[in-house]
């Protein structure tokens, strides 16, 4: 069985994490989501304010970084939930 997914070899993924992007207000009405959201942004803010101008300009690659990978994520899961959307229904 082919496990490799090639829309991931190419840009395509990221027209799928932008359209899951879209839906992002959906799942922020989850008020557990919406917490740890803020919290998370509260916290890098607080982080940022103390780090020398050297250690921000790391922060703010490694958070570029880090949304680059969840467009990765973003267009994984939303393939798998095209795939095994019917499956998850029975859980």
């Amino acid at each position: 069985m082919e496990n490799k997914i090639n829309f991931l070899e190419n840009e395509n993924y990221k027209y799928i994490s932008e359209f899951v992007e879209t839906k992002l207000p959906i799942l922020r009405e989850n008020k557990q989501f919406e917490t740890a959201y803020l919290d998370l942004s509260s916290i890098m803010e607080e982080l940022e304010d103390k780090l020398t101008e050297e250690q921000k300009q790391q922060f703010r690659e490694m958070v570029k970084l880090i949304y680059k990978t969840e467009e990765y994520y973003f267009a994984l899961a939303y393939s798998l939930g095209v795939k095994y959307g019917e499956d998850l229904g029975k859980i």
